[in-house]
Order: C-alpha cells, then structure tokens, then sequence
C-alpha cells in the first residue's frame, strides 16, 4: 500500500504495523510530493521526517518499503535533480544497509518535452550518488507519460544493475491498451514495478472499476509482477482505503475503511 502527500496525510506511529498485522502488506510507499500543491519537500524539506518514520516502522516489521520522490505538478525530474541527488544520498546512508529498502527516483515525469531521454538522463545524475553508498537495493525509475512509457523504456533501458521500471495505472482509464504496452516490455526483459495503481480512473476520484480492477490483477499475478495500491488516507477521494475523518493510526473498524479499502485488503488476503 502507498501513502498519500505526507503532508496532507502522514502516516503516524502505528500505520505501518496495522497495515502489516491487519492487512498482512508485503511493501509500503512512502509518497513524499516534491513540488505539488505548493507544501511539499521543496518548500518544506521537514516531511521527509515522515519518509524517516515509514521506513524505520517498515524495517522493524520485516517487509520492504519504497522511499518515493513523489514528482507530479513539477513534471520534470531534471527540475529539482541536485535536490534529488542530495535527498537520496541522505536516505542511502541512513538506510543503505537493509536489502529491503528500495528507492523511487521520480514517481510520474510528465509534461511537455518530457521524454524517456529527459528521465534517462536524470536517472543517469542519481542513481551513482545512490550507487556509490548502496550497490545492491532495487532503483525504480518513473517513465514518461506519467509512468506508463515502458514500452519506450524497453527499447533504451539504463546500463545500471537492479534497476526496474515504473507502470502506473488507473482501472477506469487505463487497460488493455497500457497493458499491451507492458507486455511489450516485458518481452524485451525489462523489469517492471506497479509501484501505484487505483480503481478509480486517473484521477484518482469517482466511481470504483472493480472489473477492470480484476482484469489488472491477474494480468500483474500472471506475470509476477509486484504492485502498490493508491492510497492509505482518509482523503475525500474513492481512490481512499480509508473513509474521511478516519484517524490514520488507525487501528481500523471495518465501517472505517472506505469500499476500494475493503476491495484491496480482500485481494491481498487473498493471495
């Protein structure tokens, strides 16, 4: 499961083992927006002790967790890439150690002119700085088109180790098309990651595509494919596991969590 703005809703003390004891999760995210809505990272660099807590909690309960540098308005990643760069050599020395953190370069580059080029190219600046403290821990890197281009990926991949792709989806927007796409990549040995996906349509808002929300997993379940959910939060959003006011430290009553919540935690017991 990934975390919202960490801003807007931070994960507290006990998120993690609720989500690991309850919900027995594998892998959280922690999605720290760099430059979205005008509280993120850039202008408040203090979130990331949030980012501190996810990770420590995560590591004291033995599941993996994703450090994500949560690009979106600022759809360029090469827009902050000496703060990247600086951001993730703190987070490798902190944590380089432990094989089950994985760091998440740029979560959805986008925008005009940002191509895989421009995002191969920023990959390129950050992954050494992470590299040269920490030469094991999986790298994923974002794609373009807000992390649906690995198709493009595929045909010019980076000449880093344990390094994968991102693919991000939406059931009500994006399918067999996008999945047609991925199967490509596949084909070509890429490593792909879902490391954010929801039922909603890309938005994040509105109804709930449980149908197509299937179609997805089984295509990821077919081909091994590991995957994050959007979003542990109480946000006014039907992307939300959690309904609105919620207390986020939960623990969490089943009137608590929202109907894309129930969804999601039935199809992770389930597997």
């Amino acid at each position: 499961m990934s975390s919202h703005d960490l801003k807007l809703y931070p994960f507290a003390s006990n998120t993690v083992g609720h989500l690991v004891d309850d919900w027995h999760v594998s892998v959280v995210r922690a999605a720290m927006y760099t430059d979205s809505y005008g509280s993120s990272y850039i202008r408040d660099p203090g979130v990331k002790q949030t980012v501190k807590l996810i990770v420590e909690s995560a590591l004291r309960h033995d599941i993996y967790v994703i450090i994500d540098w949560h690009i979106l308005e600022d759809g360029n990643p090469n827009l902050y890439k000496q703060q990247a760069k600086e951001f993730f050599r703190e987070m490798a020395r902190a944590y380089g150690g432990h094989p089950n953190v994985i760091y998440e370069i740029c979560n959805e580059p986008n925008g005009p002119g940002v191509a895989w080029q421009e995002i191969k190219a920023y990959a390129s600046f950050v992954i050494p700085a992470i590299r040269a403290i920490d030469p094991d821990s999986v790298i994923i890197v974002g794609t373009d088109s807000w992390s649906k281009g690995v198709d493009a990926a595929a045909n010019a991949p980076l000449d880093f180790p344990n390094v994968m792709y991102a693919l991000h989806f939406y059931a009500g927007s994006h399918r067999g098309e996008l999945r047609g796409a991925a199967d490509y990549a596949l084909s070509k040995g890429l490593g792909v990651f879902v490391s954010e996906w929801g039922l909603t349509d890309y938005t994040g808002r509105g109804r709930l595509y449980f149908d197509e929300a299937e179609k997805w997993v089984l295509w990821m379940d077919q081909h091994k494919i590991s995957w994050i959910n959007w979003s542990v939060s109480p946000a006014d959003e039907g992307s939300a596991a959690l309904n609105p006011k919620v207390n986020i430290d939960g623990p969490w009553r089943a009137s608590d969590i929202a109907p894309s919540g129930t969804w999601i935690k039935s199809r992770i017991h389930a597997d």
